[in-house]
């Protein structure tokens, strides 16, 4: 089978709450599930799965930004590798556009780069899609820990690029 035919992608099958019926009934198709929820922000729900046939399944969260966000996180790298590409996205380094507090989960900030200048695109709240129209970087900022509660205006953060700049 060509590459294609041996995917799968659900979006809206899956959630954190008690209607999450998609992780049981992936296993009563005799399907895997390799994970259920990632610890990242948004797109928690995150579900990856093998059927029977080969194929690979991913269930992508219901809320529109955390869909767009963990396809460009696992799906995209999973299709690059079946074309014979390098799997990993284009990162670059910018400064961040302003304080963040951070969260427990490493979280990735929608963004736009523009003439040498990144801005956050509004809301990050995971279902305001206008924050993904114009974003062309996710800014990865890391978890909270003990020692960092914040990454203040000006420090340089990874950025993954997924629009043209």
């Amino acid at each position: 089978k060509q590459w294609y035919q041996r995917r799968v992608r659900a979006t809206g099958g899956v959630s954190m709450g008690e209607c999450d019926y998609l992780k049981e009934a992936l296993p009563l198709v005799g399907a895997t599930v390799h994970f259920g929820r990632v610890h990242m922000k948004p797109g928690k729900p995150t579900t990856f799965a093998t059927l029977p046939t080969g194929q690979l399944f991913f269930g992508l969260p219901g809320n529109p930004v955390s869909a767009m966000v963990t396809y460009n996180l696992f799906v995209l790298p999973a299709l690059r590798v079946w074309e014979g590409r390098d799997a990993g996205p284009s990162v670059i380094t910018v400064p961040l556009p302003e304080t963040r507090i951070l969260d427990p989960r490493p979280e990735y900030i929608r963004a736009v780069y523009n003439n040498g200048t990144v801005h956050v695109t509004g809301g990050q709240c995971s279902s305001r899609l206008l924050s993904m129209r114009s974003a062309n970087l996710l800014l990865q900022l890391p978890p909270k820990s003990e020692t960092l509660s914040s990454v203040e205006r000006g420090s340089a953060v990874r950025a993954m690029i997924i629009g043209p700049l």
